[in-house]
């Protein structure tokens, strides 16, 4: 599986078996429990807890109300390892407010500490630190922890005119060059990104058995939703897939080496050939391999593919994602064959037919 980074937790590999190492405790993590799952968050929690004084939170204060979010289904169960990992890092960026009363977290005061990450680690963070916020005080109103969300009315920061938009969709132009440099193990991803707008973390962790050569379909199972995906693979896919040299990793996609893919690994191999073809000149700075996801989605959306299908196709439940992933689409050529029947119908409805 795709490598999961976690605050304090160094991950390792001894003897063919993956460890996990907690700095905190200076405890080590052994299987049964795959890292990232809830049994491995909980293991965590529960040696954490043995390696200092806990810490009784009050009641009333956010630090109770994120206890009480960090050991909920919801956290332990319906987030995907990387999400989760993600929430914590602004849970702990938030840590110091532990002891602040939840009256205290007014919409003024969450602004404010909006504004702080921004200054510290840039808008994109600040952003990240209303949504989990947001999630934590909507589960403190379902527990009758909390009455009032201070994030409802807190403006998102917004990017700077002229600024390139995180994960824009790649052109056809930078599309042709990335493919035509990459390797075969390289472009076997970009396709399963650029194509079926697989995440990364999905692409990296997929089964070998995902892909039925013989049915010619591709199966995978949402890591955010939880929604199984599966569709007959595009030629060009197949062809990719095809193309990788042979192993006997577990996994879809390979390394070099054979070796399933680390996630610091693809990351590294994935932005040298983007910045090589930035410093010639070929794509423009800006691309990311979830901008794949959104190429996805706006060359469907050209196609004229509604967004139910389109969130069908990403693994999404509800269309607002699809929508927002296939938002910058061209839709002139589509919406070229609406005029033409318009305007045939309506010389209909005045005679000029």
């Amino acid at each position: 599986m795709a490598k999961v980074r976690v605050p304090g937790v160094k991950v390792y590999v001894s003897k063919g078996i993956t460890y996990a190492y907690d700095r905190a405790s200076g405890e080590r993590l052994t299987p049964p429990h795959e890292i990232g799952t809830p049994g491995w968050w909980t293991a965590l929690q529960a040696i954490r807890a043995k390696a200092k004084p806990k810490v009784k939170e009050e009641p009333g204060t956010w630090g109770a109300l994120v206890i009480s979010y960090r050991s909920s289904p919801r956290f332990l169960n319906d987030l995907a390892p990387r999400t989760r990992a993600d929430y914590q890092t602004v849970l702990d960026h938030l840590g110091k407010l532990h002891d602040r009363p939840i009256s205290a977290w007014t919409r003024g005061f969450v602004a404010g500490l909006r504004d702080e990450a921004q200054k510290k680690k840039g808008r994109r963070f600040a952003n990240y630190v209303l949504s989990v916020v947001s999630v934590v005080f909507a589960h403190g109103i379902e527990r009758e922890m909390a009455s009032t969300n201070p994030v409802r009315d807190v403006k998102k920061l917004r990017r700077p005119k002229g600024a390139p938009r995180a994960n824009r969709p790649w052109s056809p132009e930078e599309w042709d060059a990335v493919v035509a440099a990459a390797s075969p193990e390289l472009r076997a991803a970009i396709m399963l990104g650029g194509v079926l707008g697989y995440r990364q973390g999905e692409a990296l962790s997929a089964k070998r058995d995902s892909w039925n050569r013989a049915a010619g379909t591709l199966s995978r199972i949402s890591a955010k939703s939880g929604k199984p995906v599966k569709v007959q693979a595009p030629e060009i896919v197949a062809q990719a897939l095809a193309a990788l040299p042979s192993h006997s990793a577990t996994t879809l996609l390979v390394n070099s080496r054979g070796q399933p893919w680390k996630e610091d690994g693809f990351r590294g191999s994935f932005f040298r050939l983007i910045r090589t073809l930035e410093a010639e000149g070929k794509i423009a700075d800006g691309l990311t391999f979830h901008g794949l996801r959104h190429t996805a989605a706006t060359q469907m959306r050209q196609l004229g593919f509604d967004t139910r299908t389109i969130a069908d196709m990403l693994g999404q439940e509800t269309e607002g994602m699809a929508a927002h992933y296939s938002r910058e689409a061209d839709l002139e050529p589509k919406l070229r064959g609406v005029v033409v029947r318009l305007d045939q119908e309506n010389r209909k409805r005045t005679g000029s037919v």
